[in-house]
């Protein structure tokens, strides 16, 4: 016979037991639906992350930090803020032997602070969890919901917050708004950097050491020039770095050298007791340079040439990683859990397999006479055979083809409330959930396959039944 014929035979078999039929094929389109829903939801998410790490340039960037036994790109760019005995201070001159490292093009100096308290608009005052800057130099960015992004010729009284704080300020959706609003920002006690008003010891009536003063929290006033998203972090606001350099200053009067000698030559030439007027100099001592920076990002020319550098940038002493390995360990995971959701949907194809066989199996019984009367006019065994292993397969391709057009439904669906979801955090990406072609086929060809199987056990059966006993058969 013709394929034609097989296919015309095999189509008819089925629609002749149209509820068996009916009932075989619904069980195959629920394990199809199930892994289709399930690998689109793991492909969906992979995707997502892919995106979101190359439009972040992050396959082009190391992290480096001072500590040198990290081997995570998301451990060295979050800073590492410990003592240690090996660490090297990620100083200015580490940052300019860096920029001759082959393939860097540039060099981002991140630091945070925790000098800042308290956050306060009008009359709303909030804690504040992080304040952070770094160079912009374009190598670190945000996405900005409304005004702009920290600028390289920022100076003072600038800040970026995210839409957490400014949700919280009562402005959600109305971002603009708080563009260009004057907001104070409150220090923690003992703060001497940039705006504290630093006072002199108390002076003294005769020998005596002055008492050290409190040093209280001073307000800082700031402009928001732009509110970004949460997808890098969370209750944050970012700061001009040179700003952040003047926070960290520690100013404090002493008296030197030239104060003691100030203060004998005022009584050099006193006649009796003499209480001469104590002397001191403010004195400012720049800690970032002191302590070194949180981290630092170097990018390079490209993606591929990111494991180079930071070998050689490890070669300086310090750590550093690229995102390549922490890629590859996100998307182990990815793989693992589309493994295991594949498997569960898999678990129902098998039981839909087993339908599949009994199916086949009552219509040999059914058949039987039509099997003789095939035999008796001539039909090989090898065309029995084929006749009902196509049958079992064709019911496994409408059942994956029917689970593939539900599983796109529901997809549909889903993709409202992930949408929805996505924008109530300020994420701009929708319908990450999707059927890629590749999946479309495996499905409807494993399920195909899955019928096939299925019915080859039957198949082989009604090949071997004996033509005149069949014929006999009632």
């Amino acid at each position: 016979m013709r394929p034609t014929d097989y296919m015309r035979l095999a189509f008819r078999n089925i629609r002749r037991q149209k509820l068996r039929s009916s009932l075989t094929v619904f069980a195959v389109v629920i394990g199809a639906t199930s892994v289709t829903i399930m690998l689109a939801l793991v492909t969906g998410a992979k995707g997502f992350f892919l995106d979101q790490v190359e439009a972040n340039g992050m396959l082009q960037q190391v992290a480096i930090s001072a500590k040198t036994d990290i081997s995570d790109f998301s451990d060295a760019s979050h800073g590492y803020g410990g003592n240690c005995a090996d660490c090297i201070k990620l100083t200015d001159a580490i940052v300019d032997k860096v920029k001759i490292v082959p393939h860097v093009t540039d060099v981002a100096r991140i630091t945070n602070d925790g000098m800042l308290e308290a956050i306060t608009y009008g009359s709303k005052k909030l804690s504040l969890e992080q304040t952070t800057a770094y160079d912009a130099n374009g190598i670190l960015t945000n996405n900005v919901l409304a005004g702009r992004d920290i600028e390289a010729g920022d100076k003072d009284g600038v800040i970026t917050m995210t839409s957490d704080y400014a949700d919280k300020f009562g402005f959600k959706d109305k971002y603009d708004q708080l563009i260009g609003k004057e907001v104070r920002l409150q220090t923690r006690n003992f703060y001497t950097g940039v705006g504290a008003d630093v006072q002199p010891p108390p002076q003294c009536n005769g020998p005596c050491k002055p008492q050290e003063q409190e040093q209280k929290p001073t307000i800082l006033t700031a402009k928001i020039v732009g509110i970004v998203d949460t997808s890098n972090s969370s209750k944050t606001i970012r700061v001009p770095l040179e700003w952040m350099r003047g926070m960290q200053q520690f100013r404090q009067y002493q008296m030197t050298e030239a104060d003691q000698k100030l203060q004998q030559e005022s009584c050099r030439n006193a006649h009796g007791p003499c209480n001469p007027t104590q002397h001191y100099t403010l004195l400012v001592k720049d800690m970032l340079a002191e302590n070194g920076y949180g981290s630092l990002i170097a990018k390079v020319d490209n993606s591929k040439n990111a494991a180079a550098a930071a070998t050689e940038i490890r070669k300086l002493g310090v750590g550093a990683a690229d995102a390549q390995e922490s890629i590859k360990q996100q998307l182990t995971i990815f793989n693992i859990l589309g493994l295991v959701l594949g498997g569960i949907g898999g678990i129902a194809l098998a039981v839909a397999a087993i339908g599949v066989v009994n199916t086949m199996v009552m219509a040999i019984l059914e058949r039987t006479r039509e099997i003789g009367v095939m035999r008796a006019v001539g039909a090989k065994r090898s065309a029995v055979r084929t006749l009902f292993t196509l049958e079992a397969s064709m019911l496994g391709f409408i059942g994956g083809v029917i689970g593939v057009a539900a599983g796109f439904g529901l997809t549909r669906v889903a993709n409202i409330f992930v949408n929805k979801q996505l924008a109530s955090q300020n994420v701009h990406a929708h319908d990450i959930i999707g059927l890629p072609i590749w999946l479309i086929l495996a499905v409807i060809g494993i399920a195909t396959l899955i019928g096939m199987l299925a019915g080859l056990y039957p198949a082989a059966r009604a090949a071997k039944l004996d033509p005149v006993e069949a014929l006999r058969y009632e």
